[in-house]
């Protein structure tokens, strides 16, 4: 006899064990859970509308604006660069929840379908995309940002058929998105080749093989993404074209509302071209920041340790730029002096001047930390950032240290500027709205976006903004919790006890599924 399926009790038990494991790395999204975790996930989005007044930040924000938006119409065309600036101008609202990355995995899926939910339902004639400022300093082999290929479900019906399908070689996996190449008709062709080899090892159905030969064929096979200069363009423009598609009725069915668009623009790009129009050159805070020496030193006190900016007792993270090698690995560079160095390559050394960090920007040679990046889009030009299950922790307690570290140094009229900021909107990573249903249809798991692009169902927008009207935001983010807890505990620190349960057994043993399918009824 096979053995029996794991008691409520069990599931709720081990649910509540990783939630209180997760929260321990991140308290302050352990706050937020459970302030609001039972609050129905509609009418927490609706939050996402308010972006404060920032009196003395907010005159900073026509040039983030304008440098944004300059560079998305350099990929995306003058007209969606022309719509996002008006929009910006509006709501100085982004979303940094996302990895740089074709937008498949349900992190990244669900977030900004949550994240949209609010203007979906009260539309604004300014609003028209999802403005994303992905990271692109994760490695193309990412579990959750899979940049080297493509995430999907290869039709048996269950989670654990998740194909990770590469698109780029082997040998460039620990690179990072920030610096990799663009692929190629030669990338494509061995993927496509990869697909053959699985669908004959029985690991894809011959229907979604054929699937997925044509979506890398109409999306990552167009010309212009093909003759685009590196992989983040690449990723923009495929973003742009494939999210509208996710969204759709059933088969035969007529189309209903449009979802807002996509623009995912990677945000070490932005904060370099930044720092290169202005920073570099003049007096701002940000300038004195980085090359003055009182603030230096404060930057070492009052960073150290925080996710994002570095540790010097455990080895990790950077001073405020990582440096690229030649195999397109990030290197840690610590501050020695009037210099940034690294103990492990010492030619990637720089001078930490302004023309030397200049250049080596220009020159692609270094980029710019998540603490910097922080720092600089959200705490000095005062944008609202929508974030992941892990920002919301790790940029307000940035925050208290940019504000502790500014009054040290007599910016108090900047550090009072902060008040009003908002660092605690988690822009719904982590919490799934669309899943996929097992060939029987007996079972629900978290579904990727190619899988929605497949569908024959119905993946429409009015069902998942209907959908979060009945569901909290617990609910909808017990499914993932087993994920979340793999990217925060690494594999020695894990309680393997803890990863027994799947996606399909938390819906259905907590009565989730029950309850979606009963919605659908409706």
């Amino acid at each position: 006899m096979g053995k029996p399926p794991p008691s409520t009790s069990s599931i709720e038990s081990t649910l509540q064990a990783l939630r209180e494991a997760i929260w321990s790395r991140r308290p302050i999204l352990g706050d937020i859970m459970r302030k609001h975790g039972d609050m129905q996930l509609f009418e927490y989005a609706q939050d996402f509308m308010d972006v404060n007044d920032a009196p003395v930040l907010d005159p900073y924000k026509p040039e983030i604006i304008d440098t944004l938006c300059d560079l998305i119409g350099q990929r995306l065309g003058p007209d969606v660069a022309t719509r996002a600036r008006k929009q910006l101008k509006k709501f100085a609202l982004v979303s940094t929840a996302d990895h740089h990355s074709t937008i498949d995995h349900p992190f990244w899926v669900n977030a900004n379908i949550i994240s949209g939910l609010p203007f979906l339902e009260k539309p604004d004639p300014d609003v028209f995309s999802l403005v994303v400022l992905s990271f692109a300093s994760v490695s193309l082999n990412n579990a959750s940002g899979f940049a080297r290929g493509i995430l999907f479900h290869g039709g048996m019906g269950n989670s654990s058929n998740l194909i990770r399908l590469p698109v780029l070689p082997d040998k460039e996996k620990m690179g990072i998105v920030y610096s990799s190449r663009a692929f190629t008709r030669e990338d494509l062709d061995r993927a496509q080749q990869s697909l053959h080899e699985k669908e004959r090892a029985g690991e894809i159905t011959p229907q979604r093989r054929a699937g997925i030969a044509g979506f890398l064929e109409d999306y990552y096979g167009a010309k212009d993404v093909l003759d685009s200069p590196d992989l983040s363009t690449q990723i923009t423009k495929i973003n742009f074209r494939f999210w509208p598609k996710l969204f759709h009725p059933a088969k035969g069915e007529e189309p209903g509302r449009r979802m807002l668009d996509l623009i995912y623009f990677e945000i070490e790009t932005l904060v370099t071209e930044l720092l290169l129009r202005r920073h570099l050159t003049e007096n701002t805070l940000i300038n004195r920041l980085l090359f003055r020496d009182d603030y230096r030193k404060l930057v070492l006190e009052c960073f150290d340790g925080i996710a994002g900016a570095f540790s010097h007792k455990k080895g990790w993270g950077t001073y405020m730029f990582w440096a690229i090698d030649a195999n397109h690995h990030r290197v840690r560079l610590e501050l020695d002096g009037n210099r940034l160095v690294s103990k492990t390559q010492p030619d990637l050394s720089v001078d930490f001047t302004p023309d030397a960090i200049a250049q080596a920007l220009k020159d692609r040679r270094i980029y710019p930390s998540m603490l910097l990046c922080y720092i600089m889009v959200s705490l000095y030009y005062g944008m609202k950032c929508l974030g992941g299950f892990c920002q919301v922790h790790d940029l307000t307690v940035t925050k208290e240290a940019w504000g502790k570290m500014l009054r040290a140094v007599g910016e108090s009229k900047e550090a009072d500027a902060l008040t009003p900021i908002q660092t605690k909107e988690l822009g719904g990573d982590g919490m799934v709205l669309a899943y996929s249903r097992s060939a029987s249809g007996t079972e629900m798991f978290p579904a990727t976006g190619i899988d929605m692009y497949l569908s024959e169902k119905d993946t429409g927008v009015e069902k998942y903004l209907n959908r979060s009207k009945e569901v909290t935001m617990q609910e909808m983010m017990n499914p993932m919790l087993p994920e979340m807890y793999t990217v925060l505990f690494t594999a020695d620190e894990r309680d393997p006890e803890l990863l027994k349960i799947s996606p399909e057994a938390i819906l259905r043993e907590t009565g989730l599924q029950e309850k979606l399918a009963a919605e659908a009824r409706k």
